[in-house]
């Protein structure tokens, strides 16, 4: 597999010959990255997969690498790992590239449906989704936040015994390997060393990251551990990364272990396109799927099989096995097997852009002389500018005044670098796109099948942001408070300006007025990408729950998901963090469950 840029940085020249139109230094530079980081660090394991396993896992992501590392620790159980993508590359490793894998051939590139409120301006939205080992921890943008406590005790009262804030945080920390001490040691209730998962903050001082985190505290607003016991506030945020290299869960879970355990299978390139179930017994004995050479093959689970797809994948490869919404299933010809609420309840983090900052003193563009130099440097010592993330380290997390609950968020600040009216790469941009999150949206969404082609067509998503209220009025004031930045000395001594010239679609409206947001919000709707909820938990009197407490789908034997796909309410907060906590806590509850049976 050779990684190659999405079409946003393809150019129409070629880059040898002479042209009218010449590339620019940032699809220059891209070109020399893909050349040098294009390939996979990774073998594919010669071992032979045998027809018959303890436990199958589909999905190698955030999820399904934890879930495999953790079932392969019992040496008599086999594994299989499946994962649709290929290896690893080597450019997902560098930490600034995460602004160019999305849109990629390591992306599995889908766009959710436009509807009335949101969504508007370009046929629907991105939902970049990795495809790859690693799966969509290979190429996010690595923050580290866990969500707020409430969060969790809000899944346990629901019905869902066991996913406390209390109960769940040791799971958290099973993971952590916190390589700051000063973070360890001021907070040890909240973290640990030891784990797989490498946590740092990255050594590379931005400057402008400096200058955001400073207005924030002008504002009032405390630097603080959003991890610990204080989620308002602002913090150059912790990132899985190690010693400024990409920490994915394939990195941090699988390489230590992928040519040492004897009983984990992996295969890449493989497919699945349905789960094998006895009709009889409703019990999952197997999966079908195509691998690289596009034979299709059989492989049989004597114990379990595990769906970590994730909240796209999920749902869809749940439906195509029968298990899912009786009227979706017969729409599309499928025998339904177990008649359950997939696809529904998909909740994200939306947000909005058309909001930018001007850089000027601080402008961090370069020629292509330089940032060859960056390379150099990195390659060097996996330091400077492409071992870091450029502004968006520097994260504030806000309460509007529709947020009832003291001391708890509702609002997330991202702080974008963009360039040449694209997303730009940490090293050279000299514009900062500012994403004002909502952490709790009350609207739903659905995922359900293509017609067109319900096994190989990508699913149709209609998120139906802003369906709800007060999710429009919130995020309203989120950028309200957001435009206090520009009253700060930091910002006015630096010269950071709001850029006021209107966004195409929105011109009718005066700039800044509410009529000019909600517009954006409508036409130039973003989001976190952080989907979830699509196979929700819960228990069996709640009619929209797909699995219960311990991730067994409702009705089918030996079948569970794990992946943020279970999620009965969105956290607050970016979500990796919290699906490798899912999947740390499932991986016990299996070993729990088979350590009792006798076979």
């Amino acid at each position: 597999m050779v990684w190659t840029p999405g079409p946003i940085f393809q150019d129409a020249c070629d880059f040898g010959e002479k042209c009218t139109t010449c590339p620019s230094p940032t699809v220059m530079f891209i070109a020399i990255l893909s050349v040098m980081f294009g390939n996979s660090r990774d073998k594919k394991s010669s071992r032979k997969i045998p027809e018959e396993l303890d436990f199958i896992v589909v999905g190698a992501g955030s999820a399904g690498c934890v879930v495999a590392n953790r079932l392969t620790e019992n040496k008599n159980w086999k594994v299989l790992l499946l994962e649709a993508g290929g290896e690893e590359l080597r450019i997902n490793e560098i930490p600034s590239t995460n602004y160019i894998l999305q849109g990629s051939s390591v992306d599995w590139n889908y766009r959710t449906v436009p509807d009335e409120n949101s969504c508007r301006a370009d046929n629907g939205c991105t939902m970049p989704r990795g495809k790859g080992m690693g799966g969509t921890s290979s190429l996010n943008g690595m923050l580290y936040v866990r969500g707020s406590p409430l969060d969790f005790d809000e899944w346990a009262k629901l019905g869902n015994k066991g996913w406390s804030f209390k109960e769940v945080l040791p799971y958290f920390k099973k993971s952590e390997n916190n390589l700051d001490d000063n973070i360890v040691k001021a907070n040890p209730h909240y973290h640990s060393k030891g784990g797989y998962q490498s946590v740092e903050t990255l050594a590379y001082n931005e400057t402008n990251a400096r200058i955001i985190t400073k207005a924030w505290q002008e504002l009032g607003y405390d630097y603080i551990d959003v991890n610990a016991d204080k989620q308002i506030g602002v913090m150059n945020l912790q990132t899985t990364t190690f010693n400024g290299q990409r920490h994915s869960t394939n990195v941090a879970f699988i390489r230590p272990i992928r040519n040492k355990r004897q009983n984990l299978f992996i295969e890449t390139e493989a497919f699945v396109t349905k789960i094998k179930i006895n009709p009889k017994t409703k019990r999952a004995v197997g999966v079908e799927y195509t691998n690289k050479e596009g034979k299709r093959k059989t492989v049989i689970a004597r114990k379990e099989v595990i769906i970590s797809a994730g909240a796209v994948d999920s749902p869809k490869l749940l439906m195509l096995s029968g298990i899912g919404p009786e009227e979706e299933l017969k729409k599309n010809k499928i025998n339904v097997l177990k008649n359950l609420s997939v696809g529904r309840n998909l909740q994200d983090h939306v947000s909005i852009d058309g909001l930018n900052i001007k850089l000027k003193k601080t402008s961090q563009k370069k020629s292509l002389k330089k940032r060859i130099e960056d390379i150099q440097q990195y390659l060097k010592n996996q330091t400077g500018p492409l071992s870091a993330l450029g502004p968006l380290v520097s994260t504030a997390f806000v309460k509007t005044s529709f947020e009832t609950v003291k001391n708890i968020p509702d609002i997330e600040y991202n702080f974008v670098p963009f360039n040449d009216t694209i997303i730009a790469l940490p090293n050279s941009y000299d514009t900062i796109n500012v994403h004002p999150i909502l952490l709790i949206p009350n609207s739903r969404g659905t995922i359900t099948l293509n017609a067109s082609d319900p096994i190989q067509a990508a699913p149709v998503i209609r998120q139906n942001f802003f369906s709800k209220s007060p999710d429009r009025q919130r995020l309203l004031e989120g950028i309200r408070i957001l435009l206090q930045l520009f009253k700060t000395k930091a910002f006015q001594d630096n010269e950071m300006t709001l850029n006021e010239r209107p966004w195409p679609l929105c011109k009718q409206f005066p700039f800044n007025s509410d009529d000019y947001w909600s517009c954006i919000m409508t036409y130039y709707t973003n989001t976190d990408y952080h989907p979830v909820g699509t196979c929700k938990m819960g228990p069996k009197s709640d009619r929209e729950a797909v699995v219960d407490p311990e991730l067994r789908v409702y009705g089918i034997k030996s079948l569970r998901v794990v992946d943020a796909s279970i999620m009965p309410i969105i956290i607050r907060g970016n979500t990796n963090a919290a699906t490798i906590m899912i999947a740390e806590k499932a991986s016990d509850m299996i070993k729990n469950d088979w350590k009792l049976k006798i076979f």
